[in-house]
């Protein structure tokens, strides 16, 4: 029997876009005033590479608050369970025969090693705010564990292309 594809997306929560504003600020005021305030150089105006350096390290740290603030993570239960995070390339894809347990759990950043994609004892978990989600044991791999906003319905999604019940 077909099933139709189940799909949600997951938006960053306040917390995440608060930390990518500041790691912008940050970056822009610290290169501010290294640049600004010719004291710190001790009477030596920096180099064409130091100047370089500051802007490439600038760029970089800009766009990973932009990042943050952007995220967005997708869940669908298809052929494959896959959860991806764009724009940091992250995606996990599981055959919905290869896992043995999923269940509906309640996701925070101090049960799951803070918010983003994460190592956590046994398994990655994949939050960009606190919430509800749900857990995958996988044979023969890492469980997966991700924040998403209907978790009931991802868990009847995947019991009903092949996983096994909790």
């Amino acid at each position: 029997m077909s099933y139709p594809a189940y799909e949600e997306t997951v938006r960053p929560g306040r917390v995440m876009t608060v930390v990518g504003w500041a790691v912008i600020a940050t970056a822009v005021g610290i290169a501010t005033l290294v640049l600004a305030v010719p004291a710190g150089w001790q009477d030596q105006p920096p180099s064409a590479s130091d100047v370089g350096v500051m802007v490439v390290t600038l760029a970089v740290t800009v766009a990973l608050g932009i990042g943050m603030m952007t995220m967005r993570m997708t869940v669908r239960v298809d052929e494959v369970l896959e959860v991806r995070v764009r724009p940091w390339w992250y995606r996990r894809r599981v055959a919905p025969e290869q896992i043995t347990s999923a269940e509906v759990v309640h996701m925070t950043g101090g049960n799951s090693g803070g918010l983003g994609i994460r190592l956590v004892p046994g398994g990655t978990a994949v939050l960009l705010d606190g919430g509800p989600g749900v857990q995958v044991a996988i044979r023969g791999a890492r469980s997966l564990r991700f924040r998403c906003n209907d978790p009931e319905a991802v868990v009847e999604a995947l019991r009903a292309r092949g996983a096994s019940a909790d």
